[in-house]
């Protein structure tokens, strides 16, 4: 995990792997040195608007000739490195360079958010402050299993916090949702925090995040080369751990929203893997998401889909009950072999 933190914190390096549209000079000639450097780390291209703000699209096209691209970027890339960001670098000695490469970090660090509650409505879905509230299955948990990731949930409040302040529409998804239906809280053998939000808001998150303390959290974009604005992790300094925030793809044609699987198709992610999370791949119409219920997480507020039990059953079945059952005279959850979920392939 280390290693795959230090490539996707090297994906976000300003110098490196972003390339002015407008740049000359030393700079274009950096950049386009930089550029196997670039290919590999899915780089981005700036280009500024007319108002000022800046677009960052992703620079290369990785549909055509990938694996022949991909073998001479890595075999250029000793040269590449030094030359280019030596280039790059004496490049910013001169003034215009120097005032785009800050304009540009200034872009990458604003937390600026666009509303687009507008758009959302305009494709028909409901938003509005949620005036209904999610009550618990209150499934039975060990004592002090309240406080089982809390870390990770006091993170959560933060980042729930930030993007309420931005507008922007968020629910926790997949194992957090699950939990929150079943307990009111985490699931006990949960690893992590999931958060959902939709597409448009990608570059919203960023900028509402940037308000986070560097000390504590790491922000990192995770989206594949395939499908970009798909996926953020936040890293929390002191546990370790992650918290993903996923992104939904709007389908205004036929009233739904569909998670953006962003590794689908990599060759690297195991095949079960694959599998596993394929499911949540399932379009879900808008009605069963929006308009937002209120729920708590072990007394942290957060959103859950308006249809809960529905929009579950979509990922996990119609049988949501806990898989394994926390038994009081033992003290330890023991397995529900009649449960479904033991029935799958892929069990985890």
């Amino acid at each position: 995990m280390p290693l795959v933190c230090s490539y996707f914190a090297l994906t976000s390096n300003v110098f490196i792997n972003i390339a002015a549209k407008d740049a000359t000079g030393l700079e274009w000639l950096g950049n386009a040195v930089l550029a196997p450097v670039q290919f590999i780390l899915v780089g981005q291209e700036a280009n500024q608007r007319e108002d000022g703000s800046w677009q960052f699209t992703q620079r290369f096209d990785y549909s055509h000739a990938f694996w022949i691209k991909t073998a001479c970027s890595w075999a250029a890339l000793p040269p590449s490195v030094m030359l280019g960001s030596g280039l790059k670098g004496l490049s910013l000695l001169g003034h215009r360079a120097r005032i785009r490469h800050s304009a540009i970090l200034a872009a990458k660090r604003s937390t600026q958010t666009r509303n687009n509650q507008t758009l959302y409505l305009s494709m028909g879905l409901t938003l509005g402050e949620p005036t209904e509230t999610l009550i618990s299955q209150g499934f039975q948990r060990k004592k002090n299993d309240e406080n089982h990731l809390f870390v990770d949930k006091c993170a959560l409040r933060d980042i729930g916090t930030l993007l309420n302040q931005a507008h922007i529409p968020w629910w926790v998804d997949c194992g957090t949702c699950l939990g929150a239906y079943r307990y009111g809280g985490v699931i006990p053998w949960d690893g992590d925090i999931d958060i959902a939000v939709l597409q448009p808001d990608f570059d919203n998150v960023q900028k509402a995040l940037n308000h986070l303390d560097p000390h504590k959290y790491i922000v990192q974009d995770w989206s594949s080369r395939e499908y970009p604005d798909s996926w953020y992790k936040v890293f929390i300094r002191t546990s370790g751990t992650m918290i993903d925030i996923y992104h939904f793809k709007i389908l205004p044609e036929t009233k739904e929203i569909a998670f953006v699987l962003a590794y689908d198709h990599q060759i690297f992610f195991p095949e079960w893997w694959k599998i596993r999370e394929r499911r949540f791949k399932a379009p879900v119409a808008f009605d069963i998401v929006f308009p937002l219920k209120k729920a708590t997480l072990d007394g942290v507020d957060i959103f859950v889909p308006n249809d809960t039990k529905k929009y579950l059953e979509r990922y996990y079945g119609e049988n949501l009950n806990p898989v394994k059952v926390y038994n009081p005279q033992t003290g330890l959850y023991e397995k529900d072999l009649t449960h479904p979920y033991w029935q799958r392939s892929y069990v985890h």
